[in-house]
């Protein structure tokens, strides 16, 4: 038995009807709010302090503090350098400290001995002990040599002097002194320095003092001081005999 099925609309079968009561527009959408503009954003608060706010250096500035910094290094360095050259003695200064060191001190004295112009000059410089400066090819000739002893600084310094004499009666002295300090021994004849002129004397740099009457030429070397002592009126001919001064070596028999 078949029974044709009809929807409880009576509506015909494959359409679909509206339920009564149903509106036929869908609801209006209810308005959306707009959104509020957002709000700025805050400044920086500055902290509640004293202190100056803090400020990014200049470039300028970094640039020349690295300048600074360099050369404070470079001028460390150079110091650094000065101060191990100042610590390392020179060549002058350790000479300076081995004269001193090897400087004598004569305790005994001899007995004075003097002899002629023609006698034997080397038993004299045998006693004094080092080589002796005297004048060779000269014109002038030698009245007498002496060798002595003076005191000197808690000893003796030893002394050898020749005299040489002139055509007109002066004379020329050539000393020969140790220790090498004995010079000083020679000051008390009020010279003064002077710088005018160079001198030699048997291969030795030579300083000249002078005074109202005389000139005197000043040498040494590591063994012994030698001093030349010349009128000043025969000043001309001091240049001729500086160049006939030789150093003597005496000779044991």
């Amino acid at each position: 038995m078949q029974f044709r099925h009809q929807s409880a609309q009576d509506a015909p079968q494959g359409v679909r009807r509206r339920p009564e009561g149903m509106p036929d527009q869908p609801p209006p959408r209810a308005p959306v709010a707009p959104k509020a503009p957002g709000s700025p954003p805050l400044p920086v608060q500055k902290p509640v302090t004293d202190e100056p706010e803090p400020v990014a250096p200049a470039r300028w500035k970094r640039t020349l503090k690295r300048v600074l910094s360099a050369l404070a290094i470079v001028l460390a360095l150079s110091l650094t350098y000065v101060f191990l050259l100042m610590g390392e003695p020179d060549e002058d200064s350790q000479l300076t400290a081995q004269n001193a060191v090897q400087e004598e001190t004569i305790r005994v004295p001899i007995a004075a001995s003097e002899v002629g112009g023609n006698a034997d000059l080397n038993p004299l410089a045998v006693n004094f002990g080092k080589p002796v400066l005297a004048l060779y090819g000269s014109d002038l000739p030698l009245q007498k040599a002496t060798l002595f002893d003076t005191a000197f600084h808690g000893g003796y310094a030893r002394r050898m002097r020749l005299v040489y004499t002139f055509p007109d009666g002066q004379t020329l002295t050539v000393e020969s002194l140790r220790p090498t300090g004995a010079v000083a021994l020679l000051s008390g004849a009020d010279y003064r320095l002077t710088l005018d002129s160079l001198y030699a004397i048997a291969g030795m740099d030579a300083v000249r003092l002078e005074n109202d009457e005389s000139i005197c030429l000043l040498a040494r070397d590591l063994e012994a001081a030698y001093a030349v002592v010349c009128p000043k009126t025969h000043a001309d001919a001091l240049a001729t005999l500086t160049k006939q001064l030789s150093l003597m070596q005496p000779s044991t028999p």
